[in-house]
């Protein structure tokens, strides 16, 4: 039974880098009060300007910060286009099981509580230190860390431009850990509406501008099925406003990209066919290219934190 949540929590066992990234983030200690009990990453680009963009990356279960960020490509993306990086980064003294974000637990759901609070507080520190935008702060992630995007998107709509699940489900699909395995295969059905109220409860009351949201899932991923990808559309679409029955269908390096609504509420989903749980990458030196092969990162002549990258405006 261990072995198969462990499974299903996703991002789990070794981990080998075959390119290694000479980029290392670096630990910031305090922070505030951080009730999620997290560890705080940064990595900021030598001479970065003034009014530089952030973006918040997370990372799976039994993974670290740095892993992530060798196997993804952003460091040196953000050396190349000249902005922040924060890393959030859980352990196996929070949740013992996977190492894994605790975003099924109601507790690390809600605005000013634990996992979410830690994030907020994390952005906050970045912001007033490194002097960045707080208009152009998004954040993406990676199964767990995919979860704990739609987590900080639905808690804090407010600090958001934009956001990029990968291989995620909706918010608070699950809020006990026996959820995870049907909200990862697509056994717990739920309308759009109701998808969309879950978003709502993050923060009660709020009625102001929402950010962008750009969801990945390879379309082989047997750990968290694609259907994942389509009710996570159909929850934010409703939150936006938006029609999800009138995407417009695109080609994105000859993956299907569907688009939903316009650049005020937009809700993008790229599907990644061949590519099962893990991060596209597209090793190289092209100007499209980035990342490294590892453990749940597979070469398929894309890389998302590219294509993410342009999604959050960071990436000309």
């Amino acid at each position: 039974m261990i072995i198969r949540i462990l499974g299903l929590l996703a991002f789990f066992g070794s981990w080998q880098l075959v390119h290694a990234a000479a980029d290392r983030l670096l630990e910031v200690d305090e922070f505030g009060s951080n009730p999620g009990n997290l560890q705080m990453f940064r990595y900021v680009p030598e001479d970065l300007p003034a009014g530089a963009p952030l973006v918040v990356v997370a990372h799976g279960c039994i993974q670290s910060a740095q892993m992530f960020a060798d196997m993804s490509g952003w460091p040196a993306l953000a050396d190349r286009y000249q902005f922040a990086l924060l890393f959030p980064q859980t352990s196996k003294a929070n949740e013992p099981l996977g190492g894994c974000f605790r975003t099924w637990e109601p507790a690390h759901q809600e605005r000013g509580k634990g996992e979410p609070l830690s994030v907020r507080q994390m952005v906050d520190y970045m912001l007033e230190h490194y002097d960045l935008s707080p208009e152009r702060v998004s954040i993406t992630g990676m199964s767990s860390g995919g979860h704990l995007a739609n987590v900080m998107l639905a808690a804090y709509p407010d600090l958001f431009a934009a956001g990029a699940p990968m291989s995620s489900f909706p918010f608070k699909c699950a809020t006990i850990l026996q959820d995870l395995g049907p909200c990862s295969h697509g056994k717990k059905l739920l309308e759009g509406q109701t998808l969309g109220e879950l978003v709502r409860s993050g923060y009660p009351g709020y009625g102001g501008r929402r950010p962008r949201v750009q969801i990945w899932h390879g379309g082989q991923d047997s750990i968290i099925f694609p259907s994942s990808q389509a009710a996570q559309v159909k929850q934010w679409t409703n939150v936006l406003g938006i029609d999800d029955a009138e995407g417009q269908r695109k080609d994105l390096a000859g993956h299907t990209h569907v688009v939903f609504g316009t650049d005020l509420a937009r809700v993008e989903a790229v599907t990644i066919e061949g590519l099962g749980h893990a991060v596209a990458v597209d090793p190289g030196q092209g100007a499209s290219q980035c990342g490294a092969v590892a453990t749940y990162a597979e070469d398929v002549d894309l890389c998302a934190a590219y294509w993410i990258g342009k999604f959050f405006a960071v990436v000309p």
